[in-house]
């Protein structure tokens, strides 16, 4: 497209610009142009020697690494030092003056270099999704029909309709422009340090419908003028809010250092908010008051196609089971847009959520946003989420600002899994034990997210395996996962108060709850009054270490109250994962003390990742097993699940000397009071004998990692 060209030679002429100021540069300190262009990290300079104007000889100069770290850490402070500030870092570091204005000099045209090289892959990225929502936007205004008769539309003279666009794009450049100006006024930015949002040159008829997709109130009119409807005045700031929100959600994603700092404790990406707030203008506004920001970027490689991952991304019962245990409840609430011809590209929805950690010290993120997804290219599609009317609410203890996945297919089926996750939070009410595992990014970041999506893709491949692999067959694999899964579910609810139920508190240190079955969220609970007791304590060791302790099947009894002091043996055994070494699994147990008149069997699930680690277990009964194995339907199943999780935590916030690394664990019980008509009734007896299962359960914990320790 003639457009296109028009682009690219922008994208040229930026380059050529930045290539002129360095040439400027170079004459004013006395080096060559490509001398400048070419300094890679700023640790080598080359020292004019002698004052002959005909040759002069250049000596190179290599800094030392301990130099180059000051004269960084210096630049971050300031790039521009005065003549007094380049003196006092020459004699801190043993430099002339000369030293230290050339090597800021050089560190100056790299950095804008650099800057100018990023610019201008996004400005073509944007020309080329434009030109294909100019192709299908072409496409929809040819084959329009009429919604009456079904048949053709007349067509309308073509001139017309050009000469009305040219005017509606004149008018969209012109309140694109004062916008941008005040988007750069706000954020101190010159002109030239942001992209141009519109490719430049004179209007041509053949590219004026490109050029006005690319301001998001023109698609709805569009839209409307190849047979659509117009989009009310909300849903049409949704529109733009999303896609604002895509293109900070592909920067964040592409965008390396500075934006980015390698976590070097937890091996993944946290944003430098400093760089963040230069780059980017505040889509919600200012942070509130009190508020924190948390902000996290991880990658990986899973065995899902990307278009089957955005497929379940936009469904929200799929997508809740993708993540079982992080989403206490979703919905989605309403559909603003269903995308390109049939397609899930530009399908925006209204969700709502509760994002959870699986302790009471950290109460659970509800949520109401956008989520939009985009195909990027071929092959590459994105889906962003984006809080709104986060400031309407009163008592909003979060939102979450652009935040979610780019993902680009590989070969036999694989993707890779860019994850941005970006909140802003009020600290005040979480407990402090649980503070630093927050801003690390493990308790809701996108590390968090990553090893569940992997979990989930472990879980599908090993339900769909040959049989030959597992004890049991394929249909009794698919109903003990799904039977796994809804244990899980009930547990999380009873730990983090999420799913809609309603809960009254008893006491606290436990925290004891109750509530009435009959309010339940469905089928499938006893009948009576169910009790909850929960509570977290620290213990001195890493978390996957104390995992293997307790699935050692001969000191379950030290630490599980409810197996009465009995040791355990697998009846039934279904791994998630071919590796060996993972722990993540489902399992059938059986008691010693079983007996054919009183069998005792518990269902457990088992999962561990860096993030944290899962048991969760629940008493079945026979008839139970015996739905199980005749693969029937298990949603009537009673379940009253108990368990652990463990997350990395360290002992400096409790005051340990040294800071000794360890654990937190929360425990977790679920009880039926048949007799108990109120909760509100619940009597001091069943308190105290409740406080005491807990207090059994946190010694026992400690006294198996003391014996592993004395042993060790």
């Amino acid at each position: 497209m003639e457009g296109s060209g028009k682009f690219n030679l922008v994208c040229e002429s930026s380059e050529g610009n930045a290539n002129q100021r360095a040439t400027e540069e170079a004459r004013e300190t006395g080096y060559g142009t490509n001398e400048i262009l070419e300094v890679a990290s700023s640790d080598e300079q080359e020292i004019h020697l002698g004052s002959s104007s005909s040759s002069r000889r250049r000596q190179k100069h290599r800094h030392t690494r301990d130099q180059i770290q000051e004269l960084e850490k210096f630049f971050k402070a300031n790039p521009h030092p005065d003549e007094r500030e380049r003196l006092e870092i020459g004699r801190k570091l043993n430099l002339d003056a000369n030293q230290v204005k050339f090597w800021f000099q050089n560190k100056r045209t790299h950095m804008k270099t650099q800057t100018d090289r990023h610019d201008n892959i996004i400005l073509k990225q944007e020309n080329e999704n434009l030109r294909l929502e100019n192709i299908a936007m072409k496409e929809a205004l040819r084959n329009t029909i009429c919604k009456k008769c079904g048949g053709p539309t007349f067509q309308v003279d073509r001139s017309t309709v050009e000469q009305n666009l040219m005017i509606e794009n004149a008018r969209l450049k012109e309140e694109l422009s004062r916008i941008t100006r005040v988007i750069r006024q706000l954020s101190g930015k010159p002109s030239s340090s942001l992209p141009s949002p519109l490719p430049h040159g004179p209007a041509n008829p053949n590219n004026i419908a490109m050029e006005s997709l690319a301001v998001p109130a023109s698609r709805s009119e569009i839209g409307a003028a190849a047979g659509g409807i117009n989009i009310p005045e909300k849903p049409s700031r949704y529109l733009e809010l999303a896609s604002s929100a895509m293109d900070e959600l592909m920067k964040l994603g592409q965008v390396n250092a500075p934006l980015w700092n390698r976590n070097m404790e937890t091996g993944g990406e946290t944003l430098n908010f400093n760089e963040y707030v230069r780059s980017f203008p505040p889509l919600l506004g200012t942070k509130p008051l009190r508020f924190i920001s948390e902000a996290s970027r991880a990658t990986g490689v899973v065995s899902l196609r990307s278009v089957d991952l955005v497929e379940s991304l936009l469904n929200a019962d799929r997508w809740r089971e993708m993540f079982t245990g992080m989403i206490g409840s979703c919905a989605t609430m309403e559909v603003i847009s269903e995308g390109i011809g049939g397609s899930r590209n530009g399908v925006l929805q209204l969700m709502q959520a509760e994002i959870q950690l699986i302790s009471p010290s950290v109460s659970a993120r509800a949520m109401k946003f956008i989520r939009y997804s985009r195909q990027q290219a071929e092959g590459v599609w994105a889906v962003v989420d984006l809080s709104v009317d986060a400031d309407r609410r009163e008592g909003i203890m979060c939102r979450r600002l652009p935040s979610g996945c780019i993902l680009q297919d590989l070969s036999n089926g694989f993707s890779k899994v860019t994850w941005v996750e970006h909140t802003e939070y009020d600290e005040r009410p979480v407990h402090h034990q649980y503070r630093r595992l927050l801003s690390s990014g493990l308790g809701f970041g996108a590390q968090k997210w990553i090893c569940a999506l992997l979990r989930h893709c472990e879980w599908l491949k090993a339900v769909s395996s040959p049989t030959a692999n597992y004890q049991l067959d394929q249909a009794t694999r698919t109903c003990l996962k799904g039977l796994a899964r809804r244990m899980v579910n009930i547990f999380c609810a009873g730990v983090c108060l999420t799913g809609g139920q309603r809960w009254n508190l008893v006491s606290n240190a436990p925290r004891i709850m109750t509530r009435r079955s009959m309010n339940g969220p469905g089928p499938g609970e006893p009948s009576g009054t169910i009790l909850s007791a929960t509570s977290s304590v620290w213990i001195p060791t890493t978390h996957r270490h104390l995992f293997d302790l307790l699935l050692n099947k001969d000191m379950r009894c030290m630490w599980d109250v409810l197996c009465h002091g009995n040791a355990t043996q697998n009846v039934a055994h279904f791994p998630m994962s071919h590796d060996d070494s993972n722990p993540n699994s489902i399992s059938l147990l059986s008691s010693d003390t079983s007996t054919e008149q009183n069998p005792i069997m518990v269902l457990q699930e088992t999962a561990s990742d860096m993030t944290g680690s899962l048991i969760v277990y629940a008493p079945v009964d026979l008839s139970t097993i015996s739905v199980l194995m005749n693969n029937g339907d298990t949603s009537s199943v009673a379940l009253l699940p108990s368990g652990l999780y463990i997350v990395p935590g360290s002992g400096d916030e409790l005051g340990a000397p040294g800071g000794e690394r360890g654990s937190m664990v929360t425990v977790g019980f679920q009880m039926l009071l048949q007799d108990l008509v109120m909760p509100s009734l619940i009597t001091a007896d069943t308190i105290s004998t409740v406080n005491d299962l807990v207090s059994r359960t946190e010694l026992g914990i400690k006294e198996i990692v003391g014996s592993a320790r004395q042993g060790g």
